[in-house]
């Protein structure tokens, strides 16, 4: 394997390391060769390339999960909402699957509330209930100070119609979602 050299253009963005945890390193192992490269890229903050090294045919959980988060890291959250939909939403009532990992659901709500779908995003989170969670927080956090930011008459209509403003949310400058091997055991079961 060739050794990596390349830096990002924002360094400040990559996530802050965690310590491994026996679950991390269980979720590591299990890894396909191209997934092992992936967390190697993303690890470095090199999401496009990580992106790229993904297979393409694979309909694997968390194969899409790697594919969503990756375009998400990039602010791509438009195009990160179709991997994920196919694996986190029952289409049957449009609801948020219960059998797939937490951290999937997060990162769902994310692509949603961030890709033009705010609304969206508000009521798969309103699924999840994981108030303790980062991300979580996180997300309604930022909510909370869009719907602030609207003039009065927008904020009505949101609140009332759930209709959104043309210029939607916009994310913060922190790493979102999570990558399975990026699960801290401590804070978050990856099958909760």
């Amino acid at each position: 394997m060739a050794i990596i050299t390349e830096t990002t253009s924002n360094p400040s963005r990559l996530p802050a390391p965690t310590k491994p945890t026996d679950a991390s390193n269980v979720v590591f192992s299990k890894l396909d060769s191209r997934l092992k490269q992936v967390k190697l890229l993303t690890d470095q903050g090199l999401y496009q390339r990580a992106f790229d090294a993904i297979p393409n045919n694979s309909s694997d959980m968390e194969v899409l999960n790697c594919r969503a988060v990756c375009l998400m890291r990039m602010g791509k959250f438009a195009q990160a909402i179709a991997p994920l939909r196919s694996v986190a939403l029952n289409m049957s009532t449009f609801h948020l699957r219960s059998d797939i990992p937490v951290h999937m659901q997060i990162n769902f709500a994310i692509a949603l509330f961030f890709g033009g779908e705010p609304a969206g995003g508000l009521d798969a989170l309103a699924d999840i209930k994981r108030e303790d969670d980062p991300q979580v927080q996180m997300l309604r956090a930022r909510a909370k100070a869009w719907a602030a930011s609207m003039n009065w008459l927008r904020r009505v209509d949101w609140y009332v119609n759930r209709v959104a403003p043309k210029l939607g949310p916009t994310p913060s400058s922190a790493v979102v979602g999570y990558l399975a091997w990026e699960l801290n055991e401590a804070s978050f079961s990856a099958r909760d």
